[in-house]
């Protein structure tokens, strides 16, 4: 694509005019972000990537913090058929016949040294695409995604066990995923074996052709506009954070979009839901304290109004003094 913009003409006569008269004119094109109540990021790399491998497990808490607030997709780069001429390189490069081979960048030197074939990553590729489409794709957070990445990262990233059918199936267990539905989907997808298409891979193909240009392996986008600068948790953060309208603004990212170490400050908060399930639990506290009190408030009207009930009608029930006749005492 060759860069290039429109201008009113009233503005481009201006500029001829400051050219002609022997000026110097500097242009300047900016987009505008419009800030959202939803942001949305966006993830490209693949498994074989070693940046993108650090941010993975660098990012999952923050990641989680930001849940109902930020919806994340991955997206998987796939290289569309083999190049090579020979078959035996195909066939470990790629899987289905040579129809879906591994996508490589610089940052994947680091894997030279390992002796693990493209068609593994592709295998790889797939299982985490149906991960995603279990357990992220209606919610946009995927925690189970994200829990089975950073522990596959953890226990299986290596050659001995990077295709280990036993390891992937203790980071199921880890990762509370289950294995049946994503043989499932492995296979109603099309399988990785023969000359068929797979549904999923074709997917991944499409979107890359869809974002158009050139793809960074790996990169972020953040509603539609790409994170510059190093992949990142600090980096991403604040594009995220950025992104959203003052009044939306998650609290996650005015309690640590400042600090040194994002990741060190998120993972200090609370668990699970940490910022929106530690505000309704005070919330909670809250409601119950003003709950007890207004009850304690009603039992002492209650009490005082009883007492003050039944001191009246005590004091009602007494034989008046009849004042006006006199009193007689008998002298003994």
């Amino acid at each position: 694509h060759i860069p290039s913009m429109l201008m009113s003409e009233h503005d481009a006569e201006s500029i001829k005019m400051k050219l002609v008269s022997g000026h110097s004119v500097r242009l300047e094109i900016a987009w505008m972000r419009v800030p959202t109540e939803i942001v949305q990021y966006n993830l490209w790399t693949t498994p074989a990537n070693f940046v993108s491998t650090q941010f993975l497990l660098d990012f999952r808490d923050v990641a989680l913090a930001l849940q109902d607030n930020a919806k994340f997709k991955p997206y998987t780069v796939i290289h569309h058929g083999c190049t090579h001429k020979i078959k035996d390189v195909c066939d470990k490069e790629c899987t289905n016949n040579g129809r879906y081979c591994a996508s490589y960048s610089s940052d994947d030197e680091p894997f030279d040294e390992l002796d693990l074939h493209g068609n593994v990553f592709v295998k790889e590729s797939l299982r985490r695409m149906c991960i995603w489409k279990e357990y992220g794709e209606d919610d946009g957070v995927g925690e189970e995604w994200w829990n089975y990445v950073v522990t596959f990262i953890d226990k299986c990233y290596s050659e001995a066990f990077f295709d280990d059918e036993d390891c992937i199936v203790d980071v199921y267990k880890h990762s509370g995923v289950d294995k049946s539905k994503i043989d499932t989907c492995l296979n109603e997808s099309g399988g990785l074996d023969g000359d068929i298409k797979n549904t999923l891979l074709e997917e991944a193909i499409m979107a890359e052709i869809s974002f158009g240009g050139f793809l960074v392996i790996p990169s972020v986008n953040v509603n539609t506009f790409e994170v510059e600068g190093e992949l990142s948790v600090e980096n991403v953060f604040a594009a995220i954070c950025s992104n959203f309208l003052s009044d939306a603004k998650p609290e996650v990212c005015s309690l640590c979009l400042d600090a040194m170490n994002v990741t060190e400050c998120v993972s200090s908060q609370e668990n699970g839901s940490r910022f929106e399930k530690h505000k309704n639990v005070k919330s909670g506290r809250f409601l119950l304290l003003n709950i007890l009190q207004l009850l304690l408030l009603v039992a002492i009207i209650l009490v005082a109004v009883a007492l003050g009930t039944y001191m009246y009608r005590g004091y009602s029930h007494l034989d008046p003094i009849d004042e006006t006749s006199p009193q007689e005492c008998e002298l003994v």
